[in-house]
């Protein structure tokens, strides 16, 4: 196997995160408003797969933190 050489900086993984967040956001939104046809109800399923996302995916970094598999 080809080892990849890619060096990213810190800042540039910040705002990668932040757009893609906001990407699925947005995707959130559409889908929850063209489902239910609310925007109350649109806001509330979207401000809450927001949050419970971001809790996921800091435990999915944990997690992955811990597994040896695929590293050198």
């Amino acid at each position: 196997m080809r080892k990849l050489q890619h060096s990213e900086t810190t800042g540039r993984s910040v705002v990668k995160s932040i757009t893609y967040r906001i990407c699925i956001i947005i995707s959130i939104f559409i889908v929850s408003y063209v489902t239910t046809g609310k925007l109350d109800t649109t806001l509330q399923i979207t401000g809450i797969t927001t949050v419970t996302g971001i809790i996921i995916y800091f435990i999915h970094e944990r997690v992955w933190s811990l597994i040896r598999w695929g590293r050198k």
